[in-house]
């Protein structure tokens, strides 16, 4: 039986990474700062008061530290054992961070941090023991079979990911990694919201298990979710979205709720909510009235108009939105049986429906840009098909995988 490795140990690591840069940044380090070495650091710790934004800031940077630690522990030694010693080890290593801190200027080390930092850590290990009772309701395989490689499934979740990286700017100051956590002080939730998010992050994991072996479909959609929201703390101009990770808490049941289902139902379903989403993006709030606009037969015209100024013109986190969820419509229609000309025509001509009732929408601008898009989308999987089934068999057509 092969086995492969695990990816959690390098979650962890590059946890660990992101917490000693935001708490240790800028590293001007003062080896002289105090006398008489660790323990003098030690007594420099107080009960400093903070913020509530520093303090829930506390909490939610040592959340992911206790969570993979926790099933990195998991395999080794019992439940509880883990869960002691994953609180244990996340305070010990907030010890040493504040020590640190006493030799960092502009640093203010403090045993309240030490505190809320652990109890971070406590409740990310406790996250982590719900994550594994998931996986435990699923009953994945413990046998490495070999994964079907599905191109449609790599397609979606490689348009999931630049869509979420846009503007693709890298960010590393401190102080603008701290605005990215500033939505979660004050947490506003909307149901329509919540549920976008939650229909795409079940199309994700969906997409998931249609490219690995299913005893990594856990695993893998831990590494893209860890892949999303380190990428909102350092990617330019992101903020967690609370709508978003109260999403991720619901995925949670609903992945269970989702193994129960027959894969045609689970296909069925999917094929449903991503088709509503693609309502509520393109049609919301739906307040119909006469023509407003007139329809734009230029794909692109926005690109033409600016000429050079085009890169910052264009609002590309709403563009590459609207590429995934084409691709990913495109994918499941596919999934379900359907031909791929047949699939490409259902999503274009979808596309192309919503892009007319836009008309009848005031501040919306009807154009032929989406179906495009739909269409080249289309042809690309065509050919990720094609070329596949020719290094399979040559002269042997590849059907979708059905059977996950």
């Amino acid at each position: 039986m092969r086995r492969t490795r695990s990816l959690i140990p390098w979650l962890l690591l590059a946890v660990i990474a992101l917490i000693a840069y935001g708490s240790l940044y800028p590293f001007n380090f003062k080896a002289d700062a105090i006398e008489g070495g660790v323990f003098k650091a030690l007594e420099r710790l107080s009960w400093a008061r903070a913020g509530r934004g520093d303090r829930i800031a506390n909490v939610l940077l040592y959340l992911p530290f206790g969570f993979c630690l926790y099933l990195w522990l998991d395999t080794r030694l019992r439940r509880r054992v883990s869960l002691l010693v994953a609180t244990a080890l996340g305070a010990l290593f907030s010890l040493g961070i504040e020590v640190a801190q006493v030799y960092v200027s502009a640093r203010v080390p403090s045993l309240k941090d030490l505190a809320l930092n652990t109890l971070g850590a406590s409740l990310g290990a406790v996250g982590g023991l719900a994550w594994r009772g998931i996986g435990q309701l699923i009953h994945l395989p413990a046998r490495e079979e070999d994964p079907s490689r599905d191109p449609g499934a790599a397609l979606v979740i490689a348009t999931w990911l630049i869509f979420r990286f846009a503007p693709f700017v890298p960010q590393f100051d401190l102080g603008k990694l701290k605005l990215a956590l500033q939505p979660l002080f004050e947490p506003q939730w909307d149901a329509v919201s919540v549920f976008v998010y939650l229909a795409c992050w079940l199309v994700v994991n969906h997409a998931a298990g249609a490219f690995v072996r299913r005893s990594r479909r856990l695993e893998a959609l831990l590494l893209i979710i860890a892949a999303v929201l380190g990428g909102r703390l350092l990617v330019a101009n992101q903020t967690f979205v609370a709508d978003e990770l109260f999403a991720l808490l619901l995925l949670l049941p609903l992945l269970v709720v989702m193994h129960w289902l027959t894969p045609d139902a689970r296909r069925r379903l999917l094929l449903v909510a991503l088709a509503t989403v693609l309502a509520i993006e393109g049609l919301a709030p739906f307040d119909f009235t006469g023509p407003t606009s007139s329809f734009d037969f230029w794909p692109f015209r926005i690109w033409l108009d600016a000429g050079a100024t085009a890169l910052h013109v264009i609002d590309w986190t709403a563009l590459l939105g609207r590429l995934f969820l084409l691709t990913a419509f495109l994918w499941l229609v596919r999934e379900a049986g359907a031909p791929i000309n047949v699939s490409i025509a259902i999503v274009v001509g979808a596309s192309l429906a919503i892009e007319t009732l836009q008309l009848w929408l005031p501040d919306q601008d009807a154009s032929i840009t989406d179906p495009v898009m739909a269409l080249g989308m289309g042809l690309l999987l065509r050919a990720l098909e094609r070329a596949r089934a020719r290094r399979a068999a040559p002269g042997v057509t590849f059907p979708p995988a059905r059977n996950r």
